[in-house]
């Protein structure tokens, strides 16, 4: 065994956020390893949507995508009813990238930051000292040599499978377990086809029997080359996506003679974000943290959020006193919730209600137009329902008597108000974090119950 390296902080996972939170703490002066199991050429490529809004750059002060980075630029979503005959438009600017392109670009920020990076290397555990997390034991893919990194952060960016967290003491609150009905599996293909597409919107589209509790898309990137794929809720008999797309995408004319440029497929988190990301000598982020959006999974945007404020609150801890424990790093939850969870949260609430909706109730409210694009765009930057839409919608559903649907709809809008004030008032500090928890299960099993 190599004998051990020491590190202010070691990132783990070379994703977006591993390698945006590398760039910010390494220019601080802070000395970071950032390790992933890829091969340096490697490093940038992912499975995803590719797409991401405008205001993420603006909100973070990043440049936008141009050159090799940008694919596209859309004007905004089109969102499609069940029968796909209606559809509502939400404007908003928003980038289709390319991945690999602009994860390269978030690497070499990183790299000319003068962060130290292990590529093609595995981290199989966390190391521990006296109740903190002191470094990663790993194992060089290369020539299967194992090793340890020693240091006074561990920063968990390395996805979904969350390496590192998922690996601690189960009574540590970082160690989250995430339900399989909170994730969404995906396929997906990046596709060249013979006809011209529509640039300017990315399209979504919500059906039952396409993807169930997910929705499928077509996200344009050039107008030829489209990524196009769905999501779908893992249940005791949830459907292969990859086969769900074969079965009612690639048959669709446009696709018939299809060229696949790259195909495949992974999990995504679509839920609020870990009640507690932190632990002594540890931080989630990213994926890792559960950062994606509960309604449209898009994940980049927020990834990079978490990492920005995760990488802020290391760096106070760290020159306050050298030390990260839990205490010292419990800011970080509050600041990301400020920022994004709240709405996170709330839009969590929505999610379980939209999933439990037949294509029958969503064929109902596109084709009485009773959501207008605003509507949504409001839904989603604010993370609220607005009460004059619930009216509208009511008023719609009293007439053709669906008692339950207008019950179910009120307490949806009830909870998301509800779950949003009690994360505003997320503790302070570990202390008062037990009682607060009970609060905050409770309210989502009461919500659960009614819905």
């Amino acid at each position: 065994m190599i004998s051990p390296k020491f590190f202010d902080v070691i990132v783990v996972g070379a994703g977006t956020a591993g390698c945006y939170a590398s760039h910010i703490l390494a220019e601080k002066g802070f000395k970071v390893a950032l390790l992933d199991r890829k091969f340096k050429d490697e490093i940038g490529e992912k499975v995803c949507g590719d797409a991401i809004g405008k205001h993420h750059f603006d909100n973070l002060g990043l440049s936008y995508p141009s050159g090799e980075e940008l694919d596209g630029v859309f004007r905004g979503v089109k969102v499609y009813s069940p029968d796909e005959e209606e559809y509502v438009t939400v404007e908003g600017e928003g980038f289709a990238i390319n991945r690999k392109a602009f994860g390269r670009r978030l690497l070499k920020m990183a790299l000319d930051s003068g962060v130290n990076l292990y590529p093609n290397t595995h981290v199989y555990t966390p190391l521990l000292t006296k109740n903190f997390v002191s470094g990663v034991k790993c194992i060089d893919l290369s020539t299967h040599e194992k090793f340890e990194l020693s240091s006074k952060v561990v920063v968990d960016a390395s996805g979904f499978a969350a390496a590192v967290r998922s690996k601690l003491p189960s009574s540590w609150w970082i160690n989250e377990k995430i339900d399989s009905s909170d994730t969404n599996i995906c396929y997906r293909e990046i596709v060249e086809i013979d006809g011209e597409y529509d640039t300017h919107y990315a399209n979504i589209y919500l059906s039952k029997m396409v993807a169930p509790g997910g929705y499928w898309w077509i996200f344009p990137k050039k107008s030829k080359i489209l990524n196009v794929g769905l999501g779908v809720q893992p249940t005791s008999n949830h459907p292969n996506p990859k086969l769900q797309f074969m079965k009612h995408i690639a048959c669709k004319a446009e696709f018939k003679s299809r060229r696949i440029i790259h195909s495949g497929g992974g999990v995504v988190p679509t839920r609020r974000f870990l009640l507690v990301p932190v632990g002594n000598g540890i931080v989630a982020i990213g994926d890792a943290a559960s950062t994606c959006n509960p309604i449209h999974g898009g994940g980049i945007g927020p990834s990079l959020i978490s990492a920005k404020h995760a990488s802020e609150t290391i760096i106070s801890a760290l020159e306050r006193n050298g030390v990260a424990s839990m205490n010292s790093l419990w800011s970080y939850t509050r600041k990301y919730l400020a920022d994004y969870g709240l709405k996170q949260v709330s839009l969590e609430i929505l999610r379980i209600f939209l999933q439990k909706l037949s294509d029958e109730d969503l064929t109902f409210i596109f084709k009485r137009k009773l959501v207008s694009g605003e509507d949504i765009n409001r839904m989603g930057g604010e993370g609220e329902l607005n009460l004059k839409l619930v009216k509208k919608i009511g008023q719609a559903l009293k007439l053709i008597s669906r008692p339950t649907l207008l019950f179910k709809l009120k307490v949806v809008v009830d909870y998301m108000e509800r779950v949003k004030k009690l994360c505003s008032n997320y503790p302070e500090n570990s202390a008062e974090f037990p009682r607060w928890r009970i609060s905050f299960k409770k309210l989502i099993e009461s919500f659960k119950s009614k819905i």
